[in-house]
């Protein structure tokens, strides 16, 4: 066996676990997506429910309803080597009342 084969049979499964963790970083949607997804629930889901209720029943539905879009945003922000599950537990009561007061101000204050 040459070198360049023995090259060859080591750099194999490498470069395929190489090519696996790239389709599946690829598959896994980002934090930044996973945030955009819940910012449209939200949305989408206050545009009907205000026009059936008041606009703090509608944020509060709104917010219950999206809770699984949350779910994912703050697990995929708690994988962030950044932060731990620790931190978003921490912040998510701070996030849910930023939510609530981004929805009843329409958008027009800070980014959520």
């Amino acid at each position: 066996m040459t070198f360049r084969d023995l090259l060859r049979t080591a750099a194999a499964p490498a470069l395929l676990m190489l090519l696996a963790a790239s389709a599946a970083a690829q598959e896994a949607p980002s934090v930044a997506e996973r945030h955009a997804s819940w910012r449209a629930c939200l949305n989408r889901n206050f545009a009907i429910e205000v026009a059936l209720s008041s606009r703090v029943i509608a944020a509060d539905a709104a917010l219950r309803t999206c809770r699984p879009s949350e779910q994912a945003y703050l697990t995929a922000l708690a994988g962030s080597p950044l932060v731990d599950g620790d931190d978003v537990a921490r912040v998510r009561p701070a996030l849910l009342l930023r939510a609530r007061g981004w929805l009843l101000d329409g958008g027009r204050q800070r980014p959520l």
